[in-house]
């Protein structure tokens, strides 16, 4: 009778270990599903810290990403691929990756991600930028033309071109689709972004064919603004200076 409550016994505990395990995960999930981020990454930064769980890194890296922290999450996803196995890695792990898209990892696992055929519309854009980004723009153009032809519509395809350093080409040819105003609002963003030298130049070739165009006030000052940023990266000091004092009113 000893023995058979001995095992009893030995049986409960691994049953109430393996409930703990099990619990983790979907504690994660959980969490995030309510929007308590903040919660998930003080959660996982302390198990990782205790434990060094590959698993706690993923989801530290996830709740940086969901707060826009995107270096922060850079970091983390970085550190989860040199530590796991190729065993453990996870699609979601690889998604996420993807959503960096100007990260180390992204080209690599949207790649296994398509080859595997789990890559989805939701991801496709960010894989388009990683590709245009590492300079592969051949293989974007095939991305684009399988996922994003039907999807997106001018303004999101500008801004994907904008955000993916595209050729000025590719973006002006973007932008002469759409009204104005979201063409200058663009350029505007397109010169928040560092930009080499040439890259700058070219874009600032593009806002100004603007200058001919019947602009509002608004819209003719941050056109301005925006040159004045394109010209003082492609270090055109006299340019940059004279549209500086245009996009001030003087």
């Amino acid at each position: 009778m000893r023995v058979e409550q001995i095992a009893t016994l030995i049986l409960l505990s691994f049953l109430l270990l393996a409930s703990s395990c099990n619990g983790d995960e979907p504690r994660y999930a959980t969490l995030g599903e309510s929007g308590q981020w903040e919660r998930v990454l003080q959660v996982s930064s302390e198990r990782f810290g205790q434990e060094h769980q590959v698993e706690d890194l993923y989801w530290m890296a996830r709740a940086h990403y969901e707060q826009r922290e995107v270096n922060l999450a850079q970091r983390a996803i970085n550190l989860y691929f040199a530590l796991a196995y190729e065993t453990e890695i996870t699609v979601e792990a690889r998604r996420l990756a993807v959503l960096l898209p100007e990260g180390t990892h992204a080209v690599e696992q949207g790649r296994i991600l398509e080859e595997r055929d789990l890559m989805e519309s939701a991801l496709a854009p960010s894989y388009y930028q990683a590709l245009m980004t590492a300079g592969m723009q051949g293989e974007a153009n095939r991305i684009f033309i399988d996922y994003l032809s039907d999807t997106l519509e001018a303004r999101p395809y500008a801004q994907l071109l904008i955000r993916s350093h595209a050729q000025s080409e590719m973006i002006d040819r973007a932008l002469a689709a759409l009204d104005e105003g979201e063409a200058i609002a663009l350029l505007w963003e397109a010169a928040q972004l560092e930009q080499e030298k040439e890259e700058s130049a070219a874009l600032a070739a593009v806002a100004a064919r603007y200058e001919h165009h019947t602009l509002s006030e608004a819209d003719r000052l941050l056109l301005y603004a925006a040159l004045s940023r394109f010209y003082t990266m492609a270090n055109l000091r006299v340019l940059a200076n004279k549209y500086r004092s245009l996009s001030q009113g003087l």
